[in-house]
């Protein structure tokens, strides 16, 4: 059957039944698929018309100056609302849009090409730095702009170029999106992944705990990887699920930003090297019996950061506060040195702040410290040794600003002052909100043997720093747990083991391979 246009509005279709059309053949005969976001509405015409106006830059360079122009902030911000509507946060549509040969989109009686949407994209990342400087108190907003609209419905962010990729890419580039049943959060990815002929039935009779049990063993029992235990969407403890097996559901809208998993990072990290599982299941497939060594013992932790959803995310005193505690914790054991200060600021951004210059990680600190001054005068949180501020000032504003260019004023001395203090409060702010980002439900530990990392905030003092074989990432295993197995709390940053430093334990004997059973 060939369909010359198809138009479907997603809120006036129950989504069961989108599966049961077989929707995604529908969508792939069709010539072309219209895309109806809703009503003219929040700016929308004058975001279109940003999207239509950038992709005409002929240049890199033209696209930054047009996204710089503090006269399009507005336009921008438009195009923000857009990109945050309801239909980009459907999962269904994902099948929409991935199986169709051409989509326009639609908005009031704007219209737009989606491939032109999509590149915007790719524009405004290339703008990254002009949209810091608009939203550095925002700075959701340019998450939104470069990963979020039409690219937040991308089959894979992983894996762009594959038609189907693994089931465990797509779980992980959709689980924010929505869905009124909570098992089409996986069945709606099946027929879109490599899993569509080894999934097994799609059965909506099976309980929550079976559906997401089975979605996890099935992941790890054909990509030979523990990655998957290391998902964690929520707090929230649903559905009596093993402590290995992620649940799907969507967090709810008051609970906060979303935890940043360690898979967003570039380059993957590969704690456990090229190593593949070692895992069997037991008690009818809800025990994970697994392979790997202990790292070391937590010894100490520091505040659990858990953001208010309802401070607005530029209030960063809550994350100041948790820094500071963090600092004091980690210099009671780690010297002052600039070095040192590397390991601190490695640890709380998890790995993302990476500079080959170990000064930019004090002159990263430093802004964070110079705005505490500010934001938490008058506070009875104890700050111990602060790094010393005498020589980085003025370096870390040049870091930061190398690729910008000051308004042509004349050049008083009046003029650059408040030039100066304007840059030094974004280059304070985005510090704190870029180590805020990865901080968010984690909390600062030092182990036995001093290692420093960032672990889940229900890590406790004595819970165990494992590598599990064919796990990307360290994970923080509780013994003791259902009579003598283990908890599984979540996935862990450890500095200086992300990239398989530890399996050389393997190698000269330091270390030996044990099991662990997993509840």
């Amino acid at each position: 059957m060939w369909v010359d246009a198809i138009c479907i509005n997603q809120d006036d279709i129950p989504e069961r039944n989108l599966q049961t059309a077989n929707m995604r053949a529908i969508y792939q005969h069709a010539a072309s698929v219209a895309v109806f976001l809703g009503l003219e509405n929040n700016r929308s015409r004058a975001a279109l018309q940003f999207a239509r106006d950038l992709n005409s830059c002929a240049s890199i360079e033209e696209v930054r100056r047009f996204v710089g122009d503090r006269d399009r902030k507005e336009s921008i911000e438009g195009l923000v609302t857009l990109f945050r509507r309801q239909y980009w946060w459907r999962i269904w549509v994902i099948q929409e849009v991935s199986s169709a040969q051409e989509a326009v989109v639609y908005c009031g009686e704007d219209e737009v090409p989606w491939t032109e949407l999509d590149r915007v994209c790719d524009l405004l990342l290339e703008a990254s730095e002009e949209l810091q400087s608009l939203f550095y108190k925002h700075p959701s907003y340019i998450r939104t702009l470069t990963h979020g609209g039409p690219r937040g419905l991308q089959l894979s962010r992983f894996s762009p170029n594959l038609a189907a990729p693994p089931l465990l890419e797509l779980l992980l580039s959709h689980k924010s999106k929505k869905s009124t049943d909570p098992k089409d959060k996986v069945y709606a990815l099946i027929g879109v992944s490599g899993s569509v002929d080894t999934f097994g039935t799609i059965d909506y009779s099976q309980t929550m705990r079976e559906v997401y049990t089975h979605t996890a063993h099935h992941i790890i029992t054909t990509s030979n990887r523990l990655d998957v235990i290391c998902v964690k969407q929520h707090d929230i403890s649903q559905y009596s699920l093993p402590s290995w097996a992620p649940d799907w559901t969507r967090p709810p809208s008051n609970s906060g930003a979303t935890i940043v998993g360690l898979h967003h990072h570039q380059p993957p990290f590969t704690a456990s090297g090229s190593s593949l599982a070692d895992a069997e299941f037991l008690s009818h497939g809800y025990v994970l019996k697994a392979s790997g060594f202990i790292l070391d013992t937590i010894e100490s932790v520091g505040m659990a950061y858990k953001p208010s959803p309802r401070r607005p995310p530029s209030d960063v005193a809550p994350a100041l506060n948790v820094f500071h505690d963090w600092w004091n914790i980690f210099v009671g054991s780690h010297s002052n040195s600039v070095a040192s200060q590397a390991v601190f600021g490695r640890t709380i951004s998890c790995g993302n702040w990476e500079h080959d210059d170990e000064n930019l990680y004090a002159r990263k600190l430093d802004a964070i410290f110079a705005l505490s001054d500010e934001v938490l005068e008058g506070s009875d949180m104890l700050r111990l040794d602060p790094p010393s501020r005498s020589s980085t000032n003025s370096g870390f504003g040049m870091m930061q600003l190398s690729g910008s260019t000051p308004s042509l004023v004349a050049s008083e001395e009046e003029d650059q002052l408040m030039y100066n203090g304007d840059q030094e409060e974004k280059l304070q702010l985005s510090a704190i909100l870029s180590a805020g980002l990865t901080m968010n439900r984690r909390r600062l530990f030092i182990s036995q043997g001093n290692l420093v990392g960032l672990a889940p905030a229900a890590a406790e003092v004595g819970d165990m720093v494992c590598i599990l074989l064919g796990c990307r990432y360290p994970v923080i295993l509780r013994a003791n747990y259902q009579g003598g197995g283990y908890k599984c709390i979540g996935e862990a940053y450890v500095d200086g083991y992300m990239y398989g430093e530890a399996m050389r334990g393997l190698d000269d004997g330091t270390q030996e391979v044990r099991n662990f059973v997993i509840h």
